[in-house]
């Protein structure tokens, strides 16, 4: 075996073992109730969070909708905000808030380029997550929910329609 073919063995030290403390004998069902109980006080919290997002949101996209697409600054603010919504959303118990948002995200990622049409299916998603938050709903939204999905999936195969039309 020659020098440029020799295998090295790194040890990788555990640096992260110095900083956090370990409780010796700690029951992890305790662990999971202290979790859980801050999991429910900040979902509390991301109502006002997601309330207070929905008019920076709405200002993005309307700088996006005047720019037809082409104010790549503001269409970033959006799927930022579309991005850290879904995320909060899903891990606060607002599962209908995060699928809207990860459709609108898609939708942005999948998109070969962002005009009035994209603008305008982009713009309906907000419109969703405007009503989810003026109409306070929680968890997916029961039969509402179930709406506004499904018109939203309705909206995109349609755009998906006339753009292989």
């Amino acid at each position: 075996m020659t020098d440029k073919h020799k295998v090295e063995f790194i040890d990788n030290p555990n640096p992260i073992r110095k900083k956090v403390r370990v409780e010796q004998g700690a029951d992890p069902a305790n662990l999971i109730r202290r979790a859980d109980k801050q999991v429910q006080k900040l979902s509390g919290e991301f109502e006002e969070i997601f309330a207070a997002t929905i008019p920076a949101l709405g200002e993005a996209m309307e700088a996006v909708r005047k720019s037809d697409g082409a104010d790549k600054d503001a269409l970033g603010q959006v799927r930022r905000m579309l991005h850290d919504l879904r995320g909060q959303a899903g891990t606060f118990g607002y599962p209908l808030v995060s699928q809207v948002g990860d459709s609108a995200c898609k939708f942005i990622d999948l998109s070969d380029q962002i005009g009035a049409p994209e603008t305008e299916v982009l713009g309906m998603h907000i419109d969703a997550l405007k009503a989810i938050s003026q109409a306070k709903i929680k968890g997916d939204g029961g039969p509402v929910g179930a709406e506004l999905r499904g018109g939203l999936r309705k909206v995109i195969l349609k755009y998906n329609d006339r753009k292989t039309a």
